[in-house]
């Protein structure tokens, strides 16, 4: 290892670059020790020395910082990295400071934010440069074959920014990792193994004995039984006949794996594509952790997503077999900035995988299960009052999302729980625009919310109010669009002991269907009020009103008309007039009391026990014979 007058440890810093001699005011890096893998923020903690006694934070907290590790066959590997803590230790015999640094890569800080929010409409790599952009991690490279479809509703909610955007990648088959220089670090995602590139011009060799960067002095290989298939499936109201389903089954031979199966319900997918990608993704996740092989040796360019190339697998006996490394830890030890007389260490344990096994991580972040009811505002577009599509679904805002992000246009129609829903049946009323709902999400996943119920609020008061008519229920609709407040139709019930009511109120036209027998039967008086003309039809039947105890009473203003075919009789205010082809009276006595009494007919027939007409003029065909 190196030492002596070429130090193994290089660290520069805001404080300027160390090198020998002994520089004061600088940082002088005397250990370190470094964790990687992929998919994860890498850790280094750097135990360093300086002349500065109390040296201010701010100094280096936020700040870039690069690491040398330089071997003494040459070889050397950069960590760059930003200062997120600072540990003051101390001073040595020496008077020398000691401070402890952890250092981490740009995208641990997203670690420190947290959100709520959706995202609409946008791929899985829109939102990762969304955030990114967001946050200052300017160095960022995609090395995909697959850029995903649109994803249209992704919901963000109580999860820090780094666990939104790794469980973005793992959800889309991404993983990430690092690759370092003097000035930066890029953060790498990636989706296919040739992503991860080669070492060129090293071959390493297990051997049992030495230190070179070539040298692997310990090697294990593992191997795991795993499932044999993977089943998704949801469902898809908009085929509710047809479930979502996706399915995968393994390439691995292991024992008993054709018996295995991993069932998941929900996919959290309406996409039979998506559910399919979903499931090969656990499967390959599943293989690539089952077949891991461990190591230790002493390359510093050993780092996730490094490939190198074993000259022969100790034991398979495999010849040039290339592996990835998956994790790494290293560790590095230099007191000679200390004046001891100890020589430089450096070493590394590993944990790697086959480059001809497809990595992926394992779906190991779950969506955030959303519990109890949030609110939402009902979203509309311009100028609208109701906002629906076939199915009666409505969209929403959640009032989580207080960046204001969602908007009608792109956001996706949401289900609404209804009371009672069947094929052209049901209970169904649509949410208006701008009214608060109550959401739940299906299956508690955050990307699928439904509408479960209604809220007043403050701006948006009951119709009925409280308490001084607490003791009313129903229901009061408005009139669309622009409807004012007494435009409404209502169907209420007052339930106050002794004065019960039950309101109807048709805003503007009543109808009533009644397929059979409609029976009414009212307790007291019936009073029905018509301002305009009032029409009673009986098509195929017969019309009866009766009074059983008391009298009928028929008032007109200008006339009373009956009417049978060709006969009628129509009173006016002037008179009465019959007009018939025929008219027959039969009575035990009919009594005439009037100044005339006019019969003009071709035919007149009177039978009765008696006739008594009292008038001065009587006018009449031929007397009738006795």
């Amino acid at each position: 290892m190196a030492g002596g007058s070429s130090p193994l440890l290089l660290l520069k810093s805001p404080l300027g670059a160390d090198r020998r001699p002994f520089q004061d005011e600088t940082l002088h890096a005397v250990s370190m020790s470094a964790r990687e893998r992929l998919s994860a923020p890498f850790e280094i903690d750097v135990l360093a020395v300086s002349t500065i006694r109390a040296l201010d934070p701010d100094r280096l907290l936020y700040q870039p910082v690069t690491i040398t590790v330089r071997l003494k066959d040459g070889h050397e590997r950069l960590f760059h990295g930003v200062v997120r803590r600072m540990e003051a230790l101390g001073s040595d015999q020496r008077d020398r400071w000691r401070y402890r640094l952890e250092i981490v890569p740009r995208l641990w800080f997203l670690s420190q934010i947290s959100d709520c929010r959706i995202f609409q409409q946008k791929t899985a790599i829109d939102i990762l440069k969304e955030i990114f952009g967001e946050h200052g991690v300017e160095h960022v490279e995609f090395r995909v074959l697959s850029r995903g479809g649109v994803r249209p509703y992704t919901t963000q909610f109580g999860e820090t920014d780094l666990q939104f955007v790794q469980r973005i990648m793992q959800e889309s088959g991404y993983f990430y990792f690092f690759e370092h220089s003097a000035s930066k670090h890029v953060l790498v995602i990636a989706d296919h193994n040739q992503a991860f590139r080669p070492q060129v011009d090293t071959v390493h060799r297990v051997v049992y004995q030495g230190d070179n960067s070539d040298i692997v002095d310990a090697w294990s290989d593992a191997r795991e039984t795993t499932y044999g298939r993977v089943q998704l499936q949801d469902y898809d109201p908009e085929k509710p006949r047809k479930p979502v389903n996706g399915e995968r089954r393994t390439r691995l031979r292991t024992a008993g794996a054709a018996r295995r199966r991993a069932y998941r319900w929900p996919a959290m997918t309406t996409d039979n594509a998506v559910a399919a990608d979903r499931a090969r993704f656990r499967q390959e996740a599943a293989e690539a952790s089952a077949a891991l092989c461990s190591g230790h040796g002493y390359d510093p360019n050993f780092c996730p997503g490094f490939r190198f190339t074993l000259a022969t697998d100790p034991i398979t006996g495999a010849r040039s077999v290339e592996h990835v490394i998956h994790s790494v830890v290293h560790t590095a030890a230099d007191d000679t900035w200390l004046g001891g007389a100890g020589e430089a260490s450096f070493e590394s344990s590993f944990v790697c995988f086959r480059q001809a096994v497809t990595w992926r991580d394992d779906l190991s972040i779950p969506r955030p299960a959303m519990t109890g009811v949030f609110s939402a505002i009902v979203l509309g577009e311009p100028g609208e009052e109701i906002h629906s599509d076939r199915l009666a679904r409505v969209k929403v805002q959640p009032l989580f999302d207080h960046r204001k992000d969602t908007t009608a246009a792109k956001s996706i129609f949401v289900r609404i729980l209804h009371a009672w829903a069947g094929d052209g049946w049901g209970w169904q009323h649509l949410p208006r625009v701008g009214t608060e709902v109550g959401i739940s999400f299906m299956n508690g996943d955050p990307d699928n919310p439904v509408v479960v119920g209604c809220f007043y609020h403050d701006e948006n008061l009951p119709p009925f109010p409280a308490p001084a008519e607490q003791t009313k229920q129903g229901f009061r609709s408005r009139s669309t669009l622009r409807g004012r407040t007494r435009d409404y139709n209502e169907l209420s019930f007052d339930d106050r002991a002794g004065q019960e009511v039950v309101l109807l109120h048709a805003q503007k036209d009543h109808k009533v269907e009644v397929e059979n027998d409609q029976d009414v039967e009212i307790g007291r008086d019936r009073t029905v009020a018509t301002i305009r003309d009032d029409s009673l039809t009986s098509r195929t039947g017969a019309v009866s009103i009766t009074a059983a105890a008391g009298a009928v009473t028929v008032t007109a203003a200008t006339t009373l008309t009956l009417r049978v075919g060709a006969s009628s009789i129509v009173l006016t205010p002037a008179g009465i007039r019959i007009a018939t082809p025929a008219l027959s009276i039969q009575a035990p006595a009919i009594q005439t009391v009037g100044a005339t009494f006019n019969v003009t007919a071709a035919t007149f027939t009177v039978q009765a026990g008696a006739v008594v007409l009292a008038t001065p003029l009587f006018e009449a065909p031929p007397p009738i014979p006795a």
